[in-house]
């Protein structure tokens, strides 16, 4: 009696580890993604299209953060709107950032970023990043058949 109810106590212990590992994997706080990679950062690119490449290059959640990093003597970071974006214009931007930032991706949609500097921003210096909802959780593991009674003996 006692080897099934440790074989119990072990199966038990084994599904809630399972599910903890389930839970953790599917509620992570998301990725950091460098805007450009290590090579470009946040700069003016060598092709125009260079940061619509890198955009649709990754699958970006709510969740996951957008790091600019540049100098702001060189460059700067707007918000702005589609409309903006289209014009290479930041009359109503949403935010202004100064220097290196992180920009968490709070929900869903397609935001947009430009550098004003100049005419930077058409050589291709701005961003359009669409975010889907995250990742859904996947469904609980389902509990493990309870043990039947063997009779005494």
């Amino acid at each position: 009696m006692a080897v099934k109810f440790w074989n119990s106590f072990h199966e038990c212990m084994l599904y809630i580890v399972i599910v903890v590992l389930i839970y953790n994997s599917g509620h992570s706080n998301g990725a950091q993604y460098l805007v450009g990679g290590e090579d470009y950062k946040w700069s003016i690119p060598l092709t125009n299209d260079f940061y619509t490449n890198w955009s649709s290059s990754h699958s970006f959640v709510v969740g996951d953060t957008l790091l600019f990093d540049y100098d702001p003597e060189l460059h700067n970071l707007f918000q702005v709107s589609g409309r903006e974006f289209k014009s290479c214009t930041a009359d109503q931007a949403f935010n202004i950032y100064d220097g290196t930032v992180s920009v968490p991706l709070m929900e869903q949609g397609v935001f947009y970023y430009v550098c004003t500097i100049l005419n930077y921003c058409s050589l291709g210096q701005k961003l359009m990043v669409a975010v889907d909802k995250s990742s859904p959780s996947p469904p609980p593991a389902a509990p493990p058949a309870s043990p039947t009674p063997s009779p005494l003996l």
